[in-house]
């Protein structure tokens, strides 16, 4: 197909299929190699490498006896594998220094996301990418982990749109990168639940979230992980919320039918969690592709229970649905992202308050993203927001 040629509806749908079929095939109890490689084959390298699921198809047909398909496309595969298993290498030396450190300071974070799941769930750590190394720590405790990670050569380098005081208001993390061979970028969070559009529309306990977390080992030293109730909607929050269903796309399905294939996954509490939450839509959506393209049918009830009515079932799928994460859409980019973020509101009065306060926010929230409060900073918010610089 020409570069400047559309794909046509038939292609797209064809493309859907396939990856359904490569999700499901490698997920089953009795998936072979030989035909989900087949599918992987058709789909490209370049897509599973965006999509994040090169080094885990290679490690799931790997030993199984390669089917006979293209030498070039198997070479690549295997090299995309090597790869992560290089910088699989490099973030264990990191994950293993840093716990030993918070170890010997009296410090247990929860980690979630990347290297909680690749470590728990996943055949292979370097079957599942990260970027960075996210934490959790207590309030009171976050001084000290920083202090931690200084001494090991980390430094903060914070943005000037996203100061210390509105990061902590909002749940956010605090980067430090490192500057030792090896070394990369480590968050240290005040909550796995971050940002304005969860504290504005939500009631998430973070204290519970502790009382639940449980111990695991990670690169071989101990650390804390959430439940996998917890683990189930922290995922699919974050994916539909903070990346707005688009990168890591399927990765990010895969992550929920892992955390489902190696946990028994109580749906029901589930369902009353994200209902008690307010979080139930955004769960509902991420559930639901996850039925659809990864074939995990035990979560099918828990996606019935949580479906919102069906007007808004359309609006939503009209800007995510199972052909814009195969076809990788990035809706993070698009000002339509706000539209989308409504939608996902469950309380209506919710969506109202959020657009007020998009437009008219708190005092203090003022004063925690420009250092101060008058008249003018207000004024200059109600512009760039009408703009939609938010």
């Amino acid at each position: 197909m020409p570069m400047n040629q559309l794909p046509t509806a038939h292609q797209r749908m064809e493309r859907v299929a396939l990856a359904r079929d490569l999700l499901t095939q490698y997920l089953a109890a009795n998936g072979h190699a030989s035909h989900y490689l087949h599918v992987a084959d058709q789909l490209g390298l370049d897509w599973l490498l965006e999509q994040g699921l090169a080094a885990l198809m290679w490690h799931g047909g790997f030993g199984r006896g390669m089917p006979a398909i293209s030498e070039e496309f198997i070479l690549c595969l295997r090299t995309a594998y090597y790869a992560a298993v290089g910088d699989a290498e490099l973030h264990h030396l990191e994950i293993k220094r840093i716990l030993q450190s918070f170890t010997d300071a009296q410090l247990t974070p929860v980690a979630f996301k990347g290297a909680a799941l690749a470590y728990t769930v996943y055949p292979d750590a370097a079957c599942r990418p990260m970027s960075d190394v996210d934490l959790w720590l207590p309030d009171e405790q976050m001084p000290q982990a920083k202090a931690v990670l200084e001494e090991l050569g980390y430094y903060a380098k914070p943005k000037t749109t996203r100061p210390h005081a509105l990061m902590i208001r909002a749940r956010h993390e605090l980067p430090l990168h490192g500057t030792q061979a090896g070394s990369g970028l480590v968050e240290l969070h005040w909550g796995v639940f971050p940002g304005e559009w969860l504290l504005q529309t939500t009631c998430i306990d973070d204290a519970d979230l502790w009382v639940r977390a449980m111990p695991a080992q990670l690169a071989g030293h101990p650390a804390l992980i959430l439940s996998p109730e917890d683990n189930v909607i922290q995922v699919a929050v974050h994916l539909a919320i903070n990346h707005n269903m688009s990168a890591p796309w399927l990765r990010g399905l895969m992550d929920i039918a892992l955390l489902a294939r190696h946990y028994p996954i109580d749906w029901n509490i589930i369902v009353q969690r994200t209902r008690d939450w307010r979080v139930a839509t955004a769960v509902w959506l991420v559930l639901n592709l996850t039925v659809d393209l990864a074939g995990l049918e035990e979560a099918a009830e828990a996606v019935r229970q949580l479906r919102p009515s069906a007007l808004r079932c359309r609006l939503i799928h009209s800007f995510a649905n199972a052909e814009t994460m195969v076809a990788m859409r990035d809706l993070s980019a698009s000002k339509w992202r706000y539209i989308f973020l409504l939608l996902l509101v469950d309380r209506s009065r919710d969506a109202v308050k959020l657009v007020f306060r998009a437009l008219w926010p708190e005092r203090e929230w003022l004063i925690a993203r420009y250092g101060r409060y008058t008249f003018s900073t207000r004024l200059r918010h109600l512009f760039d927001a009408a703009r939609g610089r938010i």
